[in-house]
């Protein structure tokens, strides 16, 4: 049986970015595996597997695999986890520090940028029932990343990064945020979405 998660979220020691910035210190010189990553987050492994994520998705190539994988991550929110379970291959797979790094280093200055304005309030956003919709846009958010069209996945991971931050600093106002961003990204994917079909059935002549 999966973990369940506590009706109150865990408290923050210390902030995201020092925690991120530990992390990327003590990184091998080689590869590592997907399971080490999970366990230097630990409890934050939802929020800060998301960021991560979200600066994936606006990597042409990538999106589609970093949008199924934040789908999943969704659900398991959705479905209250404790932490992000994913199968033993999964987690046996190993990722290129250098990717880390990169990745890391793009994700450490945006959280930091946020950091000047986030700080734990508005506390009743970070309790269920909150968690589980959460859990629901962050699957529809990923659904409109994994979409193969031009600037489709940017303002979703925007939308998606706020959240993750929201959620990793206990900051309701923040997740409130990034509940509205993620309503005005769904809405100009749907749409993008409805153009494209469209533009194929013109192709298409029906």
């Amino acid at each position: 049986m999966p973990a369940r998660a506590s009706s109150v979220a865990p408290p923050v020691s210390e902030q995201t970015s020092v925690l991120v910035r530990r992390v990327l210190a003590t990184l091998p010189e080689r590869n590592i595996r997907i399971s080490q990553l999970l366990v230097w987050f630990g409890r934050r492994s939802f929020g800060g597997l998301l960021v991560m994520l979200a600066a994936l998705g606006l990597l042409p190539g990538i999106a589609v695999i970093a949008g199924l994988f934040i789908i999943v991550v969704g659900l398991q929110m959705l479905a209250v986890f404790r932490s992000p379970l994913f199968p033993k291959f999964v987690r046996g797979r190993t990722v290129d520090v250098n990717l880390v790094r990169v990745i890391g280093g793009k994700c450490l200055t945006f959280i930091e940028g946020l950091e000047q304005f986030v700080k734990p309030r508005w506390l009743a956003m970070t309790v269920p029932p909150i968690p589980n919709l959460v859990g629901a846009v962050v699957m529809m958010l990923g659904a409109v990343i994994m979409m193969p069209l031009p600037f489709s996945n940017l303002l979703p991971a925007v939308a998606l990064s706020i959240l993750s931050i929201g959620q990793l600093e206990r900051d309701g106002l923040m997740i409130t945020a990034g509940l509205g961003a993620a309503v005005i990204a769904l809405a100009i994917g749907v749409l993008i979405g409805y153009m494209a079909f469209g533009s194929v059935m013109f192709l298409l002549g029906r």
